[in-house]
């Protein structure tokens, strides 16, 4: 279930098909209505979607420029054949 609700376009669909529901049992909602209703989740969203991302990258660190403390200990795995040998950075 998670994993459908991380899919934008799944979630605008869904409020969509909520507020057809709804009108379908009489609730007095305009298209006018519905429009704003449906902009507003969809920038929910997009602000949603910038926030998580910022926290991910302030969470992570990049794999193309990974940094260890001085001092730090590391264990190198080799190829078959070859000992393995830790080493202090």
């Amino acid at each position: 279930m998670t994993e459908l609700l991380r899919d934008p376009a799944l979630i605008v669909g869904l409020v969509r098909a909520a507020l057809i529901l709804a009108i379908s049992f009489g609730v007095a909602v305009t298209q006018d209505q519905v429009d704003s209703i449906l902009l507003f989740v969809g920038a929910l969203l997009a602000v949603i979607s910038i926030v998580l991302t910022q926290v991910t990258r302030l969470n992570t660190t990049p794999s193309a420029g990974p940094s260890l403390k001085q001092g730090t200990s590391v264990e190198v795995i080799t190829p078959e054949g070859q000992p393995n040998f830790t080493t202090v950075l």
